[in-house]
C-alpha cells in the first residue's frame, strides 16, 4: 500500500506501471470481442462490459501516465506514445518496458548516485 501512495518518482511509476498493465490487459479482450461480433454478430454485452471497464481505467492510465511525464520531465514524444498506447492491443506492455528502461532506471540511477554523493558514502540508499 505504500508504493501506491508514495509521493516520489518511484511511486509515480508503480502507479504507472499498474495502470499500464490493467489497461493492456482489458483492451485484449475487448478487441478479441469486437472482432468476433463484426464477424458473428452477438457478443453484445462482452463488448459493452470490456470497453465500459478499458473507457473509465484508460482514463486513470491518462492522469497515471501524466504524473510519472511530469515528475520525470519526459520529452513531448514520449509523452504521447505513453498515451497512445492504451489505445492499441499489447502496445502498452512495449511503451511501459521502454519507458522505464530507457528513461525512467537512468533517472533513479543518478539521483541514487547524487544522494550518495551528497552523503559521501558512495552506497547508494537502496544497497544498505
Amino acid at each position: 500500500m505504500r508504493r501506491l501512495t508514495e509521493r516520489s518518482l518511484e511511486g509515480a511509476l508503480f502507479r504507472y506501471q499498474l495502470m499500464a498493465n490493467i489497461v493492456g490487459v482489458l483492451i485484449i479482450p475487448l478487441f478479441l470481442f469486437a472482432g468476433l461480433r463484426a464477424g458473428f454478430g452477438g457478443f453484445k454485452a462482452e463488448v459493452a462490459i470490456f470497453g465500459i471497464g478499458h473507457g473509465y481505467l484508460y482514463i486513470v492510465y491518462l492522469v497515471t501516465a501524466g504524473l510519472l511525464a511530469l515528475k520525470a520531465r519526459l520529452h513531448i514524444p514520449w509523452i504521447l506514445l505513453m498515451l497512445v498506447a492504451g489505445l492499441v492491443p499489447g502496445l502498452t506492455f512495449l511503451v511501459e518496458w521502454l519507458v522505464v528502461t530507457r528513461k525512467i532506471q537512468p533517472l533513479l540511477a543518478s539521483q541514487a548516485a547524487e544522494a550518495a554523493a551528497e552523503t559521501g558514502t558512495g552506497v547508494s540508499p537502496a544497497a544498505r
